[in-house]
């Protein structure tokens, strides 16, 4: 069945409903964004709770075995991980200005050979610039972390309410699904549980693809950056693997210039031991993102979104403008849901003409049908 939008609705009701929604994002934009991520929470998460139901477990005990199982593997990627790549992170602020002079040691050793040349180059002052820079970076990304611990009283406090709306949204699930019955006309019978399949169907496959690929990117990072500190190309690495590759992984789920932000910090510290070791940290990315390109997101993440790359990148920048690194996580999952709603509503909705057909081409219409009843 198909629902056509009369023109008097295109002009006055739909400008309408898009000032009210620019109006709703613009004064409680961050009710907006704790609610949508509770119902993208939820989505992805009913398929198995429904599974247990399948298994005859009361839906409460099913959501309460859910999220003690999300809680559990939280906790032990926390004991696991945390602490290493935190204490890794830490020797590498301890150790800036170590790393800041052996920076301008090699920097030295190079306008050695330049003079040697007798060559007309002075690198003293790009030196200088260049070693305090790097410092400062280093001492930035200090105040950084600073800031984010400062922050995340509130990013914690956000969590457990986008977690109790989640539950809640998990526990009346029946009740929601006949609200949105009820948004759906009549004519269009059963679609809106179809609607519903398909917007779980599309988060769920993005969650596994997603996680899947941090974790194949994660462990790759890790190992590679180990064996360069191994094999003696970047001593230093295989002290720090641990933190570049959890960082690389969480990064991965930025889609497009995750990549990018994932290699950035390693290049910039193996920089300070040479630039022969930033090369190979570089150069490792590059095999790693390669790998990424042609032979993992091919085959798991195929299909997942199905919209153009500029299209996720624009949302992705939005996202980033609306809530930071969230925004721009929550950015494909969110494309994903309106994709689903296009292709849904696209054969069962279209809008009244503006352009009447001419009398002459109404009459040449009929002409057939009158010869045929003749």
């Amino acid at each position: 069945m198909n629902i056509q939008i009369p023109r008097w609705v295109q002009l006055v009701g739909l400008p309408i409903l898009v000032l009210l929604l620019w109006f709703s994002a613009a004064h409680v934009a961050h009710a907006i964004y704790l609610f949508v991520s509770a119902m993208i929470i939820a989505l992805m998460l009913n398929p198995l709770i429904k599974k247990l139901e399948w298994l005859r477990i009361p839906r409460y005990i099913g959501v309460f075995l859910v999220y003690l199982g999300i809680l559990g593997l939280l906790v032990l990627f926390l004991i696991l991980i945390i602490p290493p790549a935190f204490g890794q992170l830490e020797e590498i602020l301890d150790n800036s200005p170590q790393y800041a002079e052996e920076v301008r040691k090699q920097m030295e050793s190079w306008q050695d050979s330049i003079n040697s040349l007798n060559l007309p180059i002075d690198l003293g002052d790009y030196t200088n610039r260049l070693a305090q820079r790097a410092e400062d970076f280093i001492a930035d990304l200090g105040s950084q972390l600073l800031t984010f611990s400062v922050n995340f009283v509130g990013a914690l406090t956000n969590f457990f309410i986008v977690l109790v709306i989640s539950i809640y949204m998990l526990l009346d699930a029946r009740r929601i699904g006949l609200f949105v019955h009820r948004l759906f006309p009549e004519k269009f019978g059963g679609d809106a549980d179809e609607f519903i399949l398909r917007s779980q169907r599309a988060l769920t496959q993005w969650v596994r693809a997603q996680v899947l690929l941090g974790l194949l990117i994660g462990a790759s990072t890790a190992l590679g950056i180990w064996l360069l500190g191994v094999v003696g190309v970047w001593p230093e690495g295989s002290k720090y693997s641990v933190f570049f590759g959890a960082w690389a992984g969480l990064t991965e789920f930025i889609p497009y210039i995750g990549p990018i932000i994932g290699a950035i910090p390693p290049i910039v510290v193996a920089l300070f031991a040479s630039p022969w070791s930033a090369l190979a940290v570089a150069i490792l990315f590059i095999v790693i993102q390669q790998l990424e390109g042609h032979v993992l997101v091919p085959n798991v993440m195929s299909s997942i979104v199905g919209v153009h790359p500029l299209v996720v990148i624009f949302a992705v920048l939005a996202g980033a403008e609306f809530r930071g690194i969230t925004g721009m996580i929550l950015a494909l999952p969110l494309v994903a849901l309106v994709r689903e709603m296009y292709t849904f509503f696209k054969p069962r909705v279209s809008f009244e003409s503006w352009y009447q057909e001419a009398p002459e081409e109404a009459v040449k219409a009929q002409e057939p049908s009158a010869a045929k009843e003749a």
